[in-house]
């Protein structure tokens, strides 16, 4: 059995009643965070991957990819569509996604295109400071000591009438099991995409592959999960550490579990279409609000502050973590967040925002203040419903305001990272226009 959906959706139709019973233990077994595979590597708390609503429709959360479960499948498929995802991941990450899905079957094609594009993301990421060249004893024999003495080792040799030493340097070498795992994805992905390089790899990634394909040859063996997880990385090396995990993933086929797993075991590969949204909106936010600067709230621990404060003994309670906060000189000026939601009423939301966004934004505003005092303004930003054409409600009259001045905007964003930038700019112009005449005058 295969059932196919589209991320935060209902299922169309709506499953049968065995298909039921088995989604149920899926959302009651299935912990959607063993089979992200994370973009930013920021991620918020899990979300089910599928769940029944008040009223008795299956939906899908908000994930796409495949999942493999007690003999059966489950396909979660992009509901704005693929070429969405390719504009917003090329505006968040610049990785462009080849066009043509090769020798893959229909249902997979999707799947295999943003995997190849989150493997080749992480990769150009993780290789700023250059491969992962990481430090290993070598031994070696001789009359002269080249590192530190192996005294057990050069007394078994001298023992058999040797006149030689063995003795221990360290040296850094890219022949370990995360190059064997890079590598072993890098030509499952080839395979699976069946286009040249050039069509999905960043010049970045094209220029270092082969460095490491001439140490670990073009067809080693994948590396267990233990032998990845003995790996001590560096500071400078540790962005590989989520590469290799994906890449172990990745050349264990993981990544493609449409076809109905025989022993019954749980595999899949699962892309958190929210959090691509968030890096979405952050990188048309700081396009759009210059000269205000704009800070990642979940990436930089410094912005996030705490909603309470014990009087005993100063405790702080209840992180608040916006996912931006907009500034001019360090002052607080406004806050964003990005809600892969509809706007649109529903029966879980008859006004359009969710009630927990609502409280959430308010919560920030409260806390997110300038030195002086004065007031300040949120964005909710969601995506815009290209099936939905109508300007919600709560969008057309937004800005919306709260007691003391401050103000919340709430905004569908075009896919389109062009047409986004300019509709953010004038929301944002209005609500800090002496930034901007300033700018003008200059």
């Amino acid at each position: 059995m295969k059932l196919i959906a589209k991320d935060c959706s209902p299922l169309t139709p709506q499953p049968t009643a065995a298909e039921a019973d088995w989604l149920r233990r899926v959302a009651a077994s299935v912990r959607a965070g063993d089979f992200v595979v994370p973009i930013s590597g920021d991620r918020d708390d899990d979300e089910p991957i599928v769940y029944c609503s008040w009223d008795g429709t299956w939906w899908a959360g908000r994930y796409v990819g495949s999942l493999s479960f007690e003999g059966r499948s489950l396909v979660i498929e992009p509901r704005f569509g693929l070429a969405t995802l390719r504009n917003w991941l090329f505006e968040a990450t610049s990785v462009v996604l080849t066009e043509s899905p090769g020798r893959l079957r229909q249902d997979e094609s999707f799947i295999a295109q943003l995997l190849a594009s989150v493997w080749a993301h992480g990769f150009v990421e993780a290789a700023r400071h250059g491969l992962p060249a990481l430090r290993r004893d070598v031994a070696t024999k001789g009359p002269t000591i080249r590192g530190r003495l192996d005294v057990a080792a050069s007394i078994r040799l001298i023992a058999s009438a040797g006149r030689e030493v063995v003795s221990v340097r360290s040296e850094r070498s890219l022949d370990h099991a995360a190059s064997d795992a890079i590598v072993a994805a890098y030509g499952v992905l080839r395979r699976w995409l069946g286009v040249p390089d050039e069509q999905w790899m960043p010049a970045r990634a094209k220029e270092l592959i082969p460095h490491l394909i001439a140490v670990t040859g073009p067809r080693p063996r994948v590396p267990t999960k233990a032998e990845l997880d003995r790996i001590r990385y560096t500071p400078i090396t540790a962005g590989f550490a989520p590469i290799a995990e994906l890449s172990y993933q990745i050349a264990n086929r993981r990544g493609l579990a449409a076809d109905v797993d025989v022993s019954g075991e749980t595999k899949g590969v699962l892309l958190d279409v929210a959090e691509l949204w968030e890096m979405y909106v952050l990188s048309v936010l700081r396009k759009a609000a210059t000269p205000l600067s704009v800070k990642h709230g979940t990436r930089e621990r410094d912005a996030s502050k705490k909603l309470l404060w014990s009087d005993v003994n100063g405790q702080g309670l209840g992180t608040l973590i916006p996912d931006a906060i907009l500034s001019a000189r360090n002052d607080v000026q406004g806050v964003a967040d990005a809600k892969y939601k509809s706007l649109h009423p529903s029966a879980n939301a008859p006004n359009g925002p969710q009630r927990e966004d609502l409280y959430q934004m308010a919560a920030y505003l409260g806390r997110f203040v300038p030195p002086d005092g004065r007031a300040t303004w949120g964005v909710l930003a969601y995506p815009q419903d290209p099936s939905r054409p109508s300007v919600p409600q709560a969008e057309q009259f937004s800005p919306w305001s709260l007691h003391g001045g401050r103000k919340v905007i709430f905004t569908t964003l075009p896919h389109v990272a062009s047409d986004a930038v300019i509709k953010l700019r004038t929301l944002i112009v209005q609500m800090a226009p002496e930034h901007y005449a300033r700018l003008a005058q200059a």
